[in-house]
């Protein structure tokens, strides 16, 4: 009030007599006057006087006002008002209702549809309005916090004991699934399962369904967004933080609230609120109704802090949250962040194993899965609750509560019970290494964890990955309603710099071996990792790096060192004349080395003469060139996938004083190993990579560029323990054209025995399953016409579709864990009694290189080197002398040299001997006793079938049987050879196979290289260079063909050839023109069984009637009232009595007189009337009276 009227003052003629005044009267004033105003005020409100003004008027109201109530102040000239014409109301009034006009239009143009959405709109928000005047009224009956207070305290009794600021302030920092309302207070949301109808919901039903909240932490305000919103936003977990584990557990015993009491939004931190937060919607499974619980865990006090230092660590509030409001939840998270070791462990202590149900975790590799079961056990101190089951063996127990598996396990168990219900989480770690089985258990768990939802018995999955190419996992094949979250871990990692070529080398080995000697003479400690394609190039670097930076050693060592350093410099300057030739050689030769082993054990390497290194691989010159002394020694170590177990661990051991580790490794370091203390990473961005095709079958091994992730993969192993630096030897601008993930292994290897897994689990349409990468279309064509051809499946007809679905001998075969050829020969041998030399010739063939390669023999000298070749081919042909064996080829080589082996108890040394791989005999004995136990439990003999370690080789009797056996299940795998007469062009020793136009030829390390039968059968077939060759062949008869391999061939009846039935195979047979594959090849003329139709009806009636097929009716052919042979003549329709007698054929299916015998035993008089209408009526008594003739 005293500043509206000093203001109004200032602008009034008084104001310049109050100027002239002291400062000290002028308050005085000021009040005096103020009093007199609302006097005069009131008297005039008394007397009537609308027109004065009240005091309280604002300050826009004194810009030029008239007061009447001091005449002392000479009125103000008014501002003549504008006096609106006529004119101006009526442009008013068309404007109105040219509105009107076009409102009424739009309304008119409004179809139905709209008019009922608005209308319902409408009615929503009177129904909005309504509810909010109904909140108002209720807001004046509500008591205040102390009164309900006071009213808790008598129904819930421990309220009173926690005090309501206590949880206030411990508010949870994340509310990761948690659905927000802008309400004044939080309310609790209806439990919704998730399922997954296909029909039953339009696309904007789906649309409203998928919902995300997101907070303003600034503003607090809660805004919901759309679909296209969520599906880019990712819970970045790494940039929320959690409090230490002390206080969380003090909050734990504070947050014990009751579920009718909670707090209203005022009372939350919105401040430290996440930024996003997923939102249960009408797809999550809100598990508001399951009974919280924790599972108490004692861990030593070292383990809790390692633990604590993990990245994922923090986080184990968000990440349960997310994986209890969801079906299925993803989480990307770096190598080293602990989200395979500490996952398990929150599930664990969340309750997940309640009931008796498992967590389950699937491994892409054998040794991670045990490997990580110890971990965890060790952190749990659980050694009974934490168990693992690979292919051969495990220690899973009626105690275990989480179990480590591969997941080829996984897919066993899920054959036997789909649903899975003795667990309640399967994670699916490494999903990023994309392996067959994971994409297949991803797909089916996506479709099985809804259904569980719904059932009342919830099973979560939990896809788990380092670098997750998101695109093939949030798609709506996989995930047809509702993608599930996805939380990303970061992991604490020491920066790293990169540093690229400005010129991709031609010669990435030897840019190697200089940037490893720059490194290791110019940089600080630290241990050296280099990445390399394969083995052989491992083995050449590692030789020029010892010679070069040779380890300390015994007297007698430096002086055979110093030896052979002069032998080098007088091979000097022939070594820089045949360098560049040689370097050639070694890139075909590192092209040959298929299976990343190509040379003996690397120990040999540190103390070997230098001779030997001239000769066995390419001697840079520059490694004579000795560094200076102060340069430390080099302590280098060869890793490779095929490397011994035991050498494989040399690298975790302490590096002996003064010297510096370097590991010279193939991709197996990239995802497998964790090598420590690795700060400098030389990449050659080269990897050895399978190459198959899925419509000839042809797979080989191509040097190629790696993926952008695989080259991450690799940068990321130097910045572990501290800064780290990457080399790469390749430009950035190759970089870029990396593909930015490698394919996946369901590209890249044939699924013959994924098709047969998927069909015994009554999968038919293979094609229609989710695949997170659908594989090639001709892929699995192909793999279905070989496995109908195999017999596994069965073309069959439903509504007039044709289906190829599983057979009886296909269930038989998907229980073994080998390929379905393979599988076939189990079969068939047990038929022969051969299972035992079967089992283990397949298990031999399905473990990767049991025989070590002749080529990757090496000697000191080039003589020595041809010399331990020769030795080791004389050995292989004293095993195949001429017969069966021969024939038998590189198995008989095989199976002989794993029996020796197994005989000697499979030392090192004798298997070095016997030139067999130790690390591939242990796993052929363990898979020889995995199959055993499957033959034992799932296919019971009428003995106990056992593993015999040290049973005999087989006699020729039996290699012929194994031979046409093999024959039978790897038809595919036959080939040709090429007549050299045909054409001058064709090469010696060539073949053609069933499927590629190239010609192919025998390994020359094989032992019918020589012998080049016209018929061979091979395993597999490699590619190296322009050469295709035929690995593992033995010789096949062409005369096996028409009745081992019957439906690869093809017959065309010879003209006025006639049938004739035999007795042995009681079987009509016909001389046919045979072809073979579809490449038609000639089998010659071959005399075949009649195929099944209405002649074969005929021709057996034929026989029938003249004895053929029984005899002691031969009596009776000449007293024939028609001659046989009428059955099968064109005019034979118009006899009643042929008619009569091929129905009843017919009817009973009767072709074969073991057939005929079956209907006799049942039915005695069966052909009685119809034969005797060929007979005369005098023999009719007779022929009754010895009925049936037997």
């Amino acid at each position: 009030m005293f500043v509206s009227v000093a203001n109004r003052l200032s602008s009034s003629p008084i104001s310049l007599a109050l100027m002239s005044l002291s400062a000290d009267v002028i308050p005085y004033l000021v009040v005096d006057i103020v009093a007199r105003m609302k006097k005069i005020a009131q008297i005039a409100a008394e007397n009537g006087y609308a027109g004065l003004r009240q005091m309280e008027m604002s300050s826009a109201d004194y810009n030029n006002p008239v007061d009447t109530t001091n005449a002392l102040i000479l009125p103000v000239k008014t501002k003549k008002k504008k006096v609106k014409k006529t004119s101006d109301k009526v442009t008013n009034r068309k404007k109105t209702e040219a509105r009107k006009r076009r409102l009424e239009e739009a309304e008119a143009k409004i179809s139905k549809t709209k008019r009922k959405k608005l209308i319902k709109v409408m009615e929503r928000k009177k129904k909005k309005e309504s509810k909010e005047s109904l909140l108002e009224s209720l807001m004046q009956y509500q008591l205040s916090t102390g009164i309900m207070s006071k009213l808790a305290a008598e129904v819930h009794p421990r309220k009173s004991e926690k005090p309501e600021e206590d949880f206030v302030a411990k508010k949870l920092s994340s509310l990761a699934g948690r659905k927000c309302n802008p309400l004044p207070e939080l309310k609790k949301q209806p439990v919704q399962e998730n399922y997954y109808e296909t029909g039953s919901e339009s696309e904007d039903d789906v649309s409203l369904m998928e919902k995300v909240t997101t907070v303003n932490a600034e503003s607090s305000i809660f805004t919901t967004c759309d679909k296209d919103t969520v599906e880019k936003q990712v819970v970045n977990s790494g940039d929320r933080k959690q409090e230490s584990l002390a206080n969380r557990n003090t909050e734990e015993n504070k947050m014990k609230i009751k579920d009718n009491e909670e707090p209203s939004t005022s009372e939350l931190d919105v401040a430290n609120l996440p930024v996003k937060i997923f939102v249960r919607n009408k797809m999550s499974v809100l598990e508001d109704a399951r009974e919280s619980s924790f599972v108490p865990v004692h861990r030593n006090e070292n383990v809790e802090a390692q633990r604590s230092k993990l990245p994922i660590y923090a986080e184990e509030q968000i990440i349960m949250e997310a994986i209890n409001d969801n079906c299925a939840t993803i989480i990307c998270g770096e190598t080293g962040s602990g989200k395979t070791t500490q996952l398990p462990q929150f599930l664990y202590e969340a309750g997940y194993t309640r009931d008796g149900k498992l967590i389950g975790i699937t491994e892409p590799r054998r040794v991670a899965a045990i490997s990580m079961a110890a971990r965890v056990a060790h952190e749990m101190n659980l050694p009974n609750a934490v168990s693992y089951q690979i292919k051969y063996e495990g220690n899973r127990s009626a105690e275990t509560s989480i179990l480590f598996m591969t997941d080829g396990v996984l897919m066993k168990e899920m054959q036997k019970d789909v649903m899975l219900s003795a667990y309640s989480v399967i994670i699916i770690d490494e999903a990023h290494e994309r392996s067959m089985y994971s994409d297949v258990l991803i797909g089916l768990l996506t479709r099985i964890a809804p259904y569980r939802s719904r059932a009342g018995s919830p099973l979560k999955l939990i896809i788990m990955s380092a670098t997750l190419r998101l695109d093939d996992f949030k798609n709506k094949r996989l995930f047809p309603v509702s993608l599930p979250p996805v939380l990303s871990i970061d992991a604490r990692q020491y920066p790293v710099s990169v540093h690229f070529e400005k010129r991709t080398p031609e010669n990435y080995l030897v840019a190697a071996f200089h940037k490893i000697c720059r490194i290791h003479e110019k940089k600080g400690p630290g241990t050296i990792l280099v990445f390399l394609s394969g083995k052989l190039e491992v083995m050449a670097l590692l030789k020029w790096l010892v010679e070069r930076y040779a380890i300390r050693q015994k007297s007698c060592e430096k002086k055979k060192r110093r030896d052979g350093r002069k032998k080098l410099k007088q091979n000097q300057l022939e070594l820089e004349k045949t360098v560049s030739s040689k370097l050639k050689k070694t890139e075909k030769s590192a092209d040959e080395d298929l299976a990343e082993d190509r040379f003996a054990d690397a120990d040999n390497l540190d103390c070997g003469d230098s001779d030997s290194e001239i000769n066995e691989v390419i001697l840079h010159p520059e490694v004579s060139r000795l560094p200076s002394s102060s340069v430390p020694p080099l302590f280098c170590l060869p890793l490779y996938s095929l490397l011994p177990s035991k050498k494989q661990q040399r690298i975790f051991e302490p590096v002996p004083d003064g010297h510096r580790m370097c590991v010279i490794a193939t991709n197996v370091a990239e995802t497998s190993l964790t090598i420590p203390a690795v700060r400098y990473v030389v990449d050659s961005g080269r990897e050895k990579r399978r190459h198959y095709d899925p419509v000839t079958g042809v797979s080989q091994f191509l040097v190629s560029w790696i993926s952008q992730a695989s080259a991450d993969q690799r940068a990321g192993r130097a910045g572990r323990v501290q800064p780290g630096e990457v080399y790469r030897l390749y430009s950035s601008m190759v970089y870029s054209d990396f593909e930015k993930f490698s394919p996946p292994e369901i590209l890249t290897k044939p699924v013959d025995q994924l098709v047969l897994h998927l069909k015994s689990m009554n999968i038919v349409k293979v094609a229609n399953f989710p695949f997170p990468t659908l594989p090639d279309e001709d892929s699995l064509e192909e793999a279905e016409k070989r496995l109908i051809r195999l017999g596994a499946l069965q073309v069959t007809v439903k509504n007039n579709v044709k289906e190829a679905r599983i057979s009886f001998l296909g269930k038989t075969l998907s229980i073994f864990p080998l390929a379905p050829s393979f599988a076939k020969i189990l079969v068939m041998a047990n038929q022969h009694s051969l299972l035992t030399h079967a089992c283990c010739l397949v298990a031999a063939l399905s473990v990767r290189e049991p025989l070590i390669p002749l080529y990757s023999l090496r000697g000191g000298s080039v003589e020595e080197t041809q010399a331990l070749m020769l030795e080791a081919l004389k050995q292989r042909r004293s095993w195949c002398p001429p017969g069966q064996a021969r024939n038998f080829g590189d198995l008989t080589v095989i199976l002989r040299a794993i029996l020796n082996a197994e005989a000697l108890e499979g030392s090192e040394e004798e298997c070095h001997r016997l030139g067999v791989r130790h690390k591939a005999l242990i796993e052929i004995r363990k898979l020889r006793q995995q199959l055993a136990k499957i033959i034992n439990s799932k296919c019971p003999q009428d003995k106990v079938f056992t593993v015999n370690l040290a049973m005999k080789s087989p006699n020729d009797k039996e290699m012929l049987m194994l031979r046409q056996i093999v024959t039978a299940s790897l038809t595919d795998n036959i080939a040709r050879r090429v007549d050299p007469m045909a054409t001058e062009s064709v090469p010696k020793g060539a073949y053609q196979s069933q499927k590629l136009k190239d010609y192919i030829y025998i390994d020359p390390s094989s032992i019918l290289f020589k012998d080049e039968p016209d018929w061979v059968l091979y395993q597999e077939i490699v590619e190296r260079k322009d050469k295709k060759y035929m690995q593992n062949v033995i010789c096949v008869e062409e005369n096996w063909l028409p009745r081992l391999a019957n439906t690869y061939c093809h017959f065309t009846p010879v003209k006025g050839a006639e049938p004739r039935y035999d007795p042995a195979t009681d079987t009509v047979l016909i001389f046919m023109d045979g072809t073979f594959s579809d490449m038609h090849w000639s089998l010659g003329r071959v005399e075949q069984p009649l195929p099944v139709d209405i002649n074969l009806y005929r021709y057996f009636a034929q026989f029938f009637l003249d004895g053929s097929i029984c005899p002691p009716l031969a009596a009776y052919t000449d007293k024939l009232l028609l001659s046989p042979s009428t059955m099968t003549k064109p005019w034979a329709k118009l006899q009643m009595r042929t008619e009569k007698l091929l129905n009843a054929l017919i009817e009973y299916e009767v072709i074969s007189r073991t057939r005929l015998l079956e209907v006799w035993k049942n039915r005695s008089e069966y052909l009685l009337d119809e034969y005797l209408e060929w007979l005369p009526q005098f023999l009719h008594e007779k022929v009754q009276m010895n009925w049936p003739p037997n």
